[in-house]
């Protein structure tokens, strides 16, 4: 019902490819007992979460609520909304979130404009097997970026195999997508694309005449529906929350866009002892073990044993690339250029 592609059991190899984490913090038992005791005080953390709709991060909230007694509250949004909130309430000086959970890149670029704070070294920062993009971000889980298809509508011999069968002309008008110049998978999407096919690649789809849409909880619904064959970028792993559905997802040969997620504190938190305990917490095995269970690749190691089988496919999916670090702005006004003639 749910998938095609290829497993890879090195998924883990492709971490380390991207880079471990080299540098080491260490903190005493005494230090960190006493994080947790400002932090229990606090009472209270906020998370600002671009993963509209994703229920692990909430999941994970409930755990670190039983185990410490702090209170997590969530406001989702996408990328570019959460990118906005953040950096209007640092700007005016009165932060009221406090963990900023959202697509590593995005993260870079909070960084970049200083609205991000350092974390101060976090006793799980060694367990991580993906390299954080900036000091101030942990990743906690890794995105992966395919199609999704309505069964009704595509047979299995007219499947898109290669991203490049996207340029085909049957497709014209008949591909919903999530905007390319949006932060978030989008945006990354659009990058490793054009790093691997070039930017012709993307000036051909043009011409097919996407149809873009923001609103990814209602994207793969409208696929659902019959309004399109397909959808691009598909976050996979929401097809648990698609069940039921006429809906596959489809692994390309190339393999998929990715981007690790990550946790990061808002300058300026008002709960900061509170917000660098639960930036820790999510590199815990109990919460990287929500991630696998709904599919999602891990950032940390020497759990690979306990994903469930169910969830391998994705879990393990080849992955593609991800999205540079430099030029990222640049880019997305590239994508506007050529999709949205801005």
């Amino acid at each position: 019902m749910m998938h095609a592609g290829k497993l890879l059991s090195g998924f883990i190899a492709i971490g380390l490819a991207v880079g471990l984490a080299g540098v080491a913090y260490a903190q005493s038992p005494s230090e960190w007992d006493q994080v947790i005791a400002a932090a229990k005080k606090e009472g209270r953390v906020v998370i600002y979460s671009g993963a509209p709709g994703a229920p692990e991060h909430r999941e994970i909230g409930k755990l670190f609520e039983a185990k410490y007694g702090i209170r997590v509250d969530v406001l989702d949004g996408s990328g570019s909304e959460i990118q906005e909130r953040i950096r209007t309430e640092v700007t005016a000086g009165r932060s009221n979130g406090d963990v900023s959970h959202i697509g590593g890149t995005t993260q870079v670029l909070l960084q970049n404009y200083g609205l991000l704070a350092p974390h101060g070294g976090v006793p799980n920062r060694n367990r991580l097997v993906i390299q954080p993009m900036v000091d101030e971000e942990l990743p906690i889980y890794v995105a992966a970026y395919g199609i999704v298809v309505n069964t009704q509508m595509v047979k299995p011999e007219d499947e898109p195999k290669s991203w490049r069968d996207l340029l085909d002309a049957k497709w014209k008008g008949r591909i919903l997508s999530y905007p390319f110049s949006a932060s978030g998978g989008g945006a990354t999407w659009f990058g490793v694309m054009q790093d691997t096919f070039g930017t012709g690649f993307h000036e051909s789809l043009a011409k097919n005449t996407p149809v873009f849409s923001g609103s990814l909880r209602e994207n793969p619904r409208r696929v659902a529906r019959g309004e399109f064959p397909l959808y691009i970028p598909y976050s996979i792993t929401d097809i648990t929350r698609n069940e039921g559905l006429p809906l596959k997802v489809l692994i390309p040969e190339e393999g998929l866009p990715y981007t690790p997620f990550s946790v990061a504190i808002i300058k300026g938190a008002q709960h900061p002892n509170a917000a660098r305990l639960l930036v820790n917490f999510f590199l815990e095995p109990e919460a990287q073990l929500v991630y696998a269970r709904s599919g999602n690749g891990l950032a940390t190691g020497g759990l690979e044993a306990q994903v469930p089988e169910a969830r391998r496919w994705s879990v393990f999916a080849k992955l593609l690339g991800r999205q540079k670090l430099e030029g990222q702005e640049e880019r997305q006004k590239l994508a506007a250029k050529i999709y949205e003639g801005k």
